[in-house]
């Protein structure tokens, strides 16, 4: 992939297009899914068109994507309350060692 440039927070690259099965792909970096808080598995919008420019083809995420960074914050306090302090820890028996993990 060539080299990413970074203007005016907007990221740029080329890329080639390849051949997926019957359709076509393009890669996508990941600093851009992390710029638009897209993911594997997000929903997206593709339109092609054309200006004085010529044809473009633009991606964008349907309106109600999500991303790690839309989760609701909880502090500790919210997350344990409720929690009185009666959990034991014990080990766990994962059977006869074996191998280079023998201690």
């Amino acid at each position: 992939m060539a080299k990413i440039i970074e203007q005016d927070n907007r990221l740029e690259t080329s890329t080639n297009l390849n051949a997926w099965g019957t359709s076509h792909a393009v890669r996508i970096p990941k600093v851009f899914c992390e710029q638009t808080g897209i993911c594997v598995g997000s929903k997206l919008r593709v339109v092609a068109s054309a200006d004085s420019l010529g044809s473009y083809i633009v991606i964008r995420p349907v309106e109600n994507h999500r991303s790690y960074g839309d989760a609701p914050y909880r502090s500790m306090d919210d997350l344990f309350a409720g929690y009185t302090g009666d959990m034991r820890t014990t080990e766990f028996d994962w059977g006869q060692d074996v191998g280079d993990e023998v201690i």
